[in-house]
C-alpha cells in the first residue's frame, strides 16, 4: 500500500465515526430524540382514539340529528 492509500483509509475510518462528543452531534441526537417522542405521542393518541372507550353524547354522535329547527327553540 502506498502512503496515500493508508491516509485515505484512516480518513474513511474517522469519517465513519459519528460525532457524539461535539456540540453539534449532541444537538442532532437530542433533535432525533425529540422527534421520536413527538411521533410516539401522536401514535399513542391515535391508538387510544381507535381502540379506547367510546364516548357517547359528543357533537360527532349528534351531528346527523342537527337541524335548523333545533336552533330556533
Amino acid at each position: 500500500m502506498s502512503l496515500s492509500e493508508i491516509a485515505d483509509n484512516k480518513w474513511e475510518v474517522e469519517a465513519a465515526k459519528p460525532p457524539t462528543t461535539t456540540f453539534g452531534g449532541i444537538c442532532q441526537i437530542l433533535l432525533i430524540a425529540a422527534f421520536s417522542l413527538i411521533f410516539v405521542y401522536i401514535f399513542q393518541g391515535s391508538a387510544r382514539g381507535m381502540f379506547g372507550a367510546k364516548r357517547e353524547g359528543g357533537m360527532a354522535d349528534t351531528y346527523g340529528k342537527m337541524s335548523h329547527e333545533a336552533a330556533a327553540k
